[in-house]
């Protein structure tokens, strides 16, 4: 009789200890673990977090939106960031105590009130997180620099590319100027530069304005042949380019056509806006 007593003690003590086991494990099926001493613990879980966009990096903007920045900097709105345009954005971001870049940016963007702004910064998050994406087998791109905001090394030689172009264009003295003109038989000022440097393999944007924004930036003191020189012959910003012949001339087309000219004479030196290398 007592040994079948003692038996069933034995049996209910084993049941007893078993129930916090029971217990945690219909604790855990709901997702949460037991610690010791009854607390719970909730899953661990993972953050996806957005990775930041530069507010200070330049931007790239349309026509219109360029429009717009130099409406609100009190310039000519002609939709190309220029000379002309960068000294105002400096100006207001300077007023505004914002970094100072003279250049288009999403802080400035942002304090001007701009509507796009958003939508550029979207744009630009969903481009960095894209490029920051694992691909199977890809083998990562080396990193770009952005050569706008650089300075040509002082005391270079012209380049073997750069001379081509400069005979290319010298060979076009005495061609007529012509409003809109791309090529021979008749240019504008960019349609010159531009067809020169095509035909040494270098793609120049059409206009003066923003050949302007192409290459590097040169000093004054460091113009070499091939160089692009900008002048404000017609309102404010580069609104003439031709092609350095060496550190004092340079051709262009002008209204008495092609020809070569003086870089720093009374006329186009008072009219000089700033050098860019391309080539």
């Amino acid at each position: 009789m007592r040994f079948r007593l003692l038996a069933r003690l034995v049996a209910l003590s084993c049941l007893v200890g078993a129930l916090p086991a029971a217990s945690a494990v219909a604790d855990t099926a709901g997702g949460a673990s037991v610690a010791p001493g009854g607390a719970t613990t909730a899953p661990e879980t993972t953050t996806t977090t957005t990775p930041a966009v530069s507010q200070t990096k330049t931007v790239t903007l349309t026509r219109s939106q360029a429009k717009s920045v130099q409406r609100r900097v009190g310039v000519q709105a002609d939709g190309a960031i220029g000379a002309h345009t960068r000294a105002a954005i400096s100006r207001y971001q300077s007023r505004k105590k914002l970094t100072r870049t003279g250049r288009p940016n999403l802080q400035t963007l942002r304090a001007m009130h701009l509507s796009f702004a958003a939508a550029i910064e979207k744009k630009l998050a969903a481009a960095q997180s894209k490029a920051k994406a694992p691909k199977t087998g890809a083998v990562p791109e080396p990193e770009t620099t952005d050569t706008t905001a650089l300075a040509a090394p002082a005391g270079a030689e012209p380049s073997a590319v750069a001379l081509q172009a400069v005979e290319a264009a010298r060979a076009q003295i005495g061609t007529p100027y012509e409003s809109a003109g791309t090529k021979p038989g008749g240019f504008d000022c960019s349609g010159l530069t531009r067809w020169a440097f095509a035909q040494v393999g270098v793609d120049l944007p059409r206009t003066s304005f923003d050949q302007f924004e192409a290459g590097t930036s040169v000093a004054r003191a460091d113009i070499v042949a091939g160089d692009l020189v900008f002048f404000a012959t017609d309102g404010e910003g580069a609104s003439h380019v031709g092609i350095a012949t060496s550190a004092t001339t340079a051709i262009s087309s002008t209204s008495h056509g092609v020809r070569e000219h003086e870089i720093f004479d009374d006329y186009w030196g008072a009219a000089y806006v700033g050098a860019r290398r391309v080539a």
